[in-house]
């Protein structure tokens, strides 16, 4: 059944604010002049990269799937520029596929205190300075290529195709079809109650505490992957990483095409079993959701956070339950905020409106952030509800008109409550 246009939902009608003052060209300039003020360099091989930081202050070096996100801009405007932003990233790809989430181009800027998390750290006494991390993020590279375009396709096919061969292989020891996060950062959402499991934590140490738990278990496997699924219970089939996935796979065999036949129908076969699987064990068809499945038993964690939403982007979802998706975005008691798409529905007990909880930053557990608005503003245009799509891009224009690009915004009153001068906060250029 068709719900109501988000556009008529009372939680997503202006307050006292002109429509949409930031459009076009307007914004379009002030995407690239951020990402330009943002952009650094780097030396690797006797080769100079260039890329933009998420943020210069809070975020000074390169992350995964914030460069996917720079390049998608930046293809707008300067391709090359947004090509050099995905060079960054290839530069570092493994021998067996993997990518880190994160690059640390100047690894002297890194506090020695921070070491048992990366990569080049391992064993103890920590004394080797690192330059990536050992973790993944969610992988929306092969989406990001695919908006560079031209001749950069024929120079990127056979790192994507390593790369995604490597999530299937390493990430998915079961083989059902769903990859896993062997942490809650490897979701891009850090400290979202969706990695909670269960706890309700009121206090910023206790969660601060056992969100590091697992990588100090992860350190001290050596960071083996067969390890840490036989051995632990702290990962996750996390259905935003299973999302950006497919539909990475899916791009993926666009790309390949006639390149690659192979290939490309490995992607497709590979993406669907992806999403049967996410059908078959994440959605709730009762609460109409998707959950996360925890561990080695599989267990569902059943906390609504935006994550519950993300799979409206795949293009094979079914009618019914992309309906179901749209009643939540279009629900004022929980998605529908004044300023969409909060990270947690604001009628649960988690959700705050900004990044702090008692003082302390911790993020993603209430406000609203632009990249998830691109992946929901995607996935219901591809799903025909265009109305809302258009009404989710205006909020969304509204909230960088009104507080800058951000990384993330209060839902209820649209202040900034993130870092500022935030990069992917230009996707707003591209809803």
């Amino acid at each position: 059944m068709r719900v109501r246009s988000a556009a008529t939902v009372e939680g997503w009608q202006p307050t006292a604010v002109p429509p949409t003052p930031r459009t076009g060209d307007d914004l379009l300039t002030g995407a690239a002049d951020l990402l330009e003020r943002n952009t650094r360099t780097g030396e690797r091989d006797g080769r100079t990269y260039r890329f933009s930081v998420p943020s210069a202050r809070a975020y000074p070096f390169q992350w995964f799937w914030d460069s996917c996100f720079h390049a998608i801009v930046w293809s707008h405007v300067d391709r090359e520029r947004a090509a050099d932003e995905l060079r960054s990233l290839l530069a570092w790809q493994r021998p067996d596929g993997m990518i880190p989430h994160v690059v640390f181009w100047d690894g002297s800027r890194i506090a020695i205190r921070k070491f048992w998390h990366y990569a080049e750290s391992r064993g103890i006494p920590f004394v080797r300075r690192p330059l990536t991390t050992e973790c993944v993020q969610p992988p929306v590279l092969a989406q990001a290529v695919e908006r560079v375009g031209g001749e950069f396709v024929d120079e990127a096919l056979p790192a994507l195709e390593r790369y995604y061969r490597y999530l299937a292989r390493e990430r998915d020891p079961d083989g059902d079809g769903l990859v896993s996060i062997v942490n809650r950062f490897e979701s891009g959402l850090d400290f979202s109650p969706a990695y909670d499991h269960g706890r309700r934590y009121r206090d910023p140490v206790s969660l601060f505490a056992a969100a590091r738990r697992g990588e100090v278990v992860n350190k001290l496997l050596g960071f083996d992957l067969s390890r840490i699924f036989r051995l632990t219970n702290h990962h996750v089939e996390d259905v935003l990483f299973n999302t950006a996935f497919a539909d990475g796979l899916a791009a993926l065999a666009r790309l390949a095409g006639r390149r690659e036949p192979q290939l490309a129908a490995w992607a497709r076969d590979t993406g669907r079993r992806t999403l049967d699987a996410l059908l078959e064990r994440s959605w709730d068809k009762r609460a109409g959701l998707f959950w996360n499945l925890r561990g080695r038993k599989e267990e569902p964690q059943r906390q609504p956070t935006i994550v519950s939403l993300l799979p409206l982007v795949l293009d094979d979802l079914p009618a019914e339950v992309a309906a179901r998706l749209v009643e939540h975005l279009s629900d004022p008691r929980s998605f529908a905020t004044p300023w969409p798409v909060p990270s947690v529905p604001r009628d649960d007990p988690l959700f705050l409106r900004t990044s702090r909880l008692r003082h302390a930053r911790l993020i993603w557990r209430g406000p609203a952030s632009v990249n998830t608005n691109w992946f929901l503003a995607n996935g219901l245009r591809r799903h025909d509800y265009g109305r809302e799509a258009d009404a989710l891009r205006d909020r969304t224009r509204e909230l960088v008109a009104r507080g800058g690009f951000n990384e993330f915004y209060d839902p209820i009153d649209g202040t900034p409550v993130g870092a500022p001068e935030f990069g992917w906060a230009t996707l707003a250029v591209d809803i």
